[in-house]
This record gives structure tokens, C-alpha cells and sequence, in this order.
């Protein structure tokens, strides 16, 4: 395997002038082969956020309000107010078109005991926890008692079964909206599908040429493979022939097992906004120790989110947790304004398995080991103009996400990925990093296919454009480094591609 090394040594982080930056060469290959209708080299990333991003999230005002107080629960009392508050989510949902679940100012208290089978459940579409600002002034929900692996709000349908609707049976390239299918009967414009595919023939042909270790264990075998699960939305049906909203992000090459399409069943337009949430965590006697034990991983996690569609958290704070959000096969979700904050945990935000997770405006502050992350099949995670800790883990969880953006970064690492090693390799194809400003205390080597460390780093071939940096760092195995050093144009590649891809105007010019 051809290896090819890149270092730069900086005395303080760059920050270049805007008229000394230059337009990068690869947004004038996107800009240029997107016009011409070929394939770009860069993914494109617009598609991610509330409805791809193409709608404000909606105002709460003309919602029918479930006020919490009325179901029983009563602020800053040291009550337990659980039950209340699920009562309250039990009548939005019973109310047609559901409403918000409404929290006054003061401080609501969970989990009384350490049954980490309960949490609030939310498990129709169309409900909203609003509270009353996250300052200290406004609404505070608080875990007392640790519960182990669980969490204490969980947005998910009750019944997720998927059904098979047919296979793929032509060819299609990366960064295209068409397949053709063995029998369109069961689909329908509008609805979503799974794309999905799991062998080990088709794994070797997507990460060839680099060589695959044999402690990779999921990778091979009748049942192993990377896990190909992206989640798409019918926009058009044309006899058998597809096409789909958002694009594929890889090349679909058909190997002896199928592709198929299955059904994806989810809850939609849900949201958290306004709430800071704590826990316990703050007062638990021992300083946060990376996988000591499940206590130190996952005493205490604030919400999940699976299975959720058109959806989002906004103007939220997440305070002294081991685990923030959780998002799970989410579809077109945006997480904005959010700070993470207090006493350090294990990881602050994370999506896996799902498609156009957007995580944006987020400051991080080192107060979990990871900051905003993906893992799990994910793919078009965009985290982008978010701030990490110097030193901060940025989380690729293994089991090869693809086509990842992390664009106008500020802060933040790439060692101490995490993930089994038997999940590895930490990430497939197409993990862009834009206009990153990596911080560190010393400096840094980053071999992105390392086949002997345990736990380096195995990313296949990122691209890294306008890195900056303010130690030395090199970089080994690396697919394209461009303008290393210096911040390139667009600023920001996914406002850039949305822009783009709205308006048809180049921001970079």
C-alpha cells in the first residue's frame, strides 16, 4: 500500500485573513461537475438537517400547550415528578396533531431509584418538550439516582418493523439520485426506504485497495460486511426505475447477496428546545476515568432519539452527564445552539445508522471525552461551525460511517478514536474535514490506516482541506490534503453546498 506523508509546523493557530484565502480547488470541481450533472469529487452535504434543510423549524406558537404543572408536577419542590410529566406527554399524544409538552421555570426532578428500564417515552409524532430557556433562570430537568445504559427521555415508535419491498438489480454510481429495481408494486412517491446491504464481497470492493486486518472480525463472514443502511425518500417512480430525493454516497456494486429496500417506519416533526439538563454525575466521588467502568460510560444519560424523522434539539444545555443525546437511525434532524457543559463524561453527542444528522452552532467546552461524533453505518453527518476543547476527541464510534463532514471547526483531535476493534475500521470512504483548526497540547501523528496499533486510527483515506493546526502535526495515509496551513473558500462547505444547491449561486466568488 502506497503511504504518502504530509507535516506542517505552525506556532499558533492560523487564522487567515479573508482576502489571503483562495477558493479551494475541489469546490470548483463540485461547482463544475455538479453543472455538468457528473460526479464531484467532495459529497455533497446540504442534505442534512430538518427537512434536508430546506424549512425553519416551526414556532411552537398556535401548538395546544400541555402545561406539565397540570399533570402534577410541581418545580423545585425535591419531588419526584416522573409520573407527571409522562401523563402530560400521554395527553399530547392522545390530542390530535399532537402539542407541546410544556415546562415552566424551576427545577423538575427524575428518577427516583435506579431502574434503568424507565425513562419519559415519547412514542408518536408531533410532540414538542418546550421549556422556559436554559439559563438559570429558565427550565431545569434534573436525574438524581444513577441508571445504567438508560436514559431518561426516549423519542421512539413503539413498533418498528421493517418490511422488504424489493432489490436492486442494476449498478449505481456514488452522488446519484437513480436505481433500478426488480419490482416497484410495493413503492410509492413520497415514501421512505431503507437502502440496505451487508456482504463481505461488497466490502472488499469498497475498501480496496487498502488492505483489511483479520482481527476486523464483522467484516467478514456470511453475515459480516460494512453495513450499507442508507435512508432515502421516493421522489419519483418511472416504471422501475427510482429516484430518489437525496443521493447515494456510495458505489452501489451488486455482488451474490442483494440490495434491498425496506421499509423505514419512524416518528416525525418532534423537538426539545429550551431546557437545560442535568444529572447527578457532578456529585459522583471520583473524577471521569475513559472506560474505567459502566458507571464512568453510562451512569447517566440525558435523551434518545431513534427512529425519528424531520426533527431536532435546539437552545439547549446539557450539564454534568456522561451521555447527552443519542440519536439512532435518525432521518433529516438538526441539533442547534446546544452547549455541553460541567463535569467531564464519556460523550456528549452521537448519531449512528441513520441519514442527515445536522449538528450545528454546538460548543462542547471538553465536557465529555468525545465531542460531537458519529458511528454505526451513519452517513451525511454534517457537525459543522461547532467549537470542541483543546485536546477534545471528535467520536468516529467504528462500524464504518461514511461520507461525514466536519467543516469550520474550531478545537478538537482525531486520536483515541473509539469502537471494538472487531467494529473497525473506524470509518469508510469520504470523511471530510473542512477548515478544521485542530488544538492540541503537543504535537501530533495521525496514521489514518494503522494495521498494528489497537486503538489508531483507521479511516479510509480522509480528505482534509484548509486543516490548521497550532502544533506540529503529520499526517500518513491520508487521500487528499489540500492547502494545509491556510484556510481555503467557502468557509463553510455545507452552507456553501446548501446554498448551492437552493439558489444555484457560488458563495465562493
Amino acid at each position: 500500500m502506497t503511504k504518502k506523508l504530509a507535516c506542517l509546523s505552525i506556532s499558533a493557530l492560523l487564522w487567515t485573513p479573508l482576502m489571503a484565502q483562495k477558493i479551494s480547488p475541489l469546490w470548483t470541481d463540485f461547482i463544475s461537475q455538479k453543472t455538468d450533472r457528473k460526479i464531484p469529487a467532495l459529497p455533497d452535504f446540504s442534505y442534512a438537517g430538518y427537512h434536508f434543510s430546506e424549512k425553519q423549524i416551526p414556532s411552537t406558537a398556535d401548538r395546544k400547550i400541555f402545561n406539565v404543572l397540570d399533570y402534577g408536577a410541581i418545580p423545585n419542590d425535591n419531588v419526584y415528578d416522573d409520573e407527571a410529566i409522562q401523563k402530560a406527554v400521554d395527553a399530547a399524544e392522545k390530542n390530535v396533531g399532537g402539542g407541546v409538552v410544556f415546562f415552566p421555570s424551576g427545577k423538575f426532578l427524575l428518577a427516583k431509584d435506579n431502574d434503568s428500564t424507565k425513562c419519559i417515552r415519547i412514542s408518536k409524532s408531533n410532540i414538542i418538550l418546550k421549556g422556559s430557556g436554559s439559563g438559570s433562570n429558565g427550565t431545569e430537568i434534573h436525574q438524581d439516582q444513577m441508571r445504567v445504559n438508560g436514559r431518561q427521555i426516549i423519542f421512539r415508535p413503539v413498533a418498528n418493523v421493517q418490511k422488504r419491498l424489493t432489490v436492486v438489480t442494476k449498478n449505481a454510481r456514488r452522488e446519484s439520485f437513480w436505481i433500478t429495481v426488480e419490482n416497484a408494486d410495493a413503492l410509492k412517491q413520497g415514501m421512505d426506504v431503507v437502502l440496505r446491504h451487508r456482504s463481505e464481497a461488497f466490502t472488499k470492493i469498497y475498501f480496496a485497495p487498502l488492505t483489511l486486518k483479520p482481527e476486523w472480525t464483522r467484516l467478514f463472514g456470511d453475515g459480516g460486511g460494512i453495513l450499507i443502511n442508507e435512508i432515502h425518500t421516493i421522489e419519483k417512480i418511472e416504471g422501475n426505475d427510482i429516484k430518489f430525493k437525496n443521493p447515494i454516497h456510495f458505489d452501489l456494486t451488486l455482488v451474490d447477496k442483494p440490495f434491498e429496500l425496506l421499509s423505514y417506519n419512524s416518528i416525525e416533526e418532534c423537538g426539545i428546545e429550551d431546557i437545560r439538563f442535568t444529572s447527578n454525575w457532578k456529585n459522583y466521588p471520583e473524577e471521569f476515568i475513559h472506560h474505567k467502568n459502566a458507571i464512568h460510560d453510562y451512569a447517566y444519560e440525558a435523551v434518545g432519539m431513534e427512529y425519528i424523522k424531520n426533527s431536532w434539539v435546539r437552545n439547549c444545555e446539557f450539564q454534568d452527564w456522561n451521555e447527552g443525546l443519542f440519536i439512532r437511525s435518525g432521518y433529516q434532524v438538526s441539533v442547534l445552539n446546544v452547549d455541553f457543559t460541567g463535569k467531564k463524561g464519556h460523550a456528549s453527542v452521537h448519531a449512528r445508522t441513520g441519514y442527515g444528522v445536522l449538528i450545528k452552532h454546538c460548543n462542547f467546552n471538553n465536557a465529555q471525552h468525545h465531542g460531537a461524533g458519529t458511528g454505526y453505518s451513519a452517513v451525511n453527518t454534517v457537525i459543522t461551525q461547532c467549537t470542541l476543547g483543546t485536546d477534545q476527541n471528535i467520536d468516529i464510534h467504528s462500524g464504518q460511517p461514511f461520507a461525514t463532514l466536519y467543516d469550520d471547526i474550531k478545537g478538537g483531535v482525531f486520536y483515541n478514536l473509539g469502537g471494538p476493534e472487531p467494529g473497525h475500521p473506524h470509518h469508510g470512504k469520504y470523511l471530510v474535514f473542512w477548515n478544521f483548526k485542530h488544538q492540541s497540547a503537543k504535537d501530533q501523528y495521525y496514521n489514518f490506516w494503522d494495521l498494528n496499533k489497537r486503538r489508531n486510527y483507521t479511516i479510509a483515506q480522509p480528505y482534509l482541506i484548509g486543516f490548521q493546526s497550532d502544533h506540529k502535526v503529520t499526517f500518513e495515509n491520508e487521500g487528499t490534503n489540500e492547502s494545509q496551513g491556510k484556510a481555503v473558500l467557502p468557509k463553510s462547505l455545507f452552507e456553501a453546498q446548501l446554498t448551492f444547491r437552493l439558489t444555484g449561486n457560488d458563495v465562493a466568488k
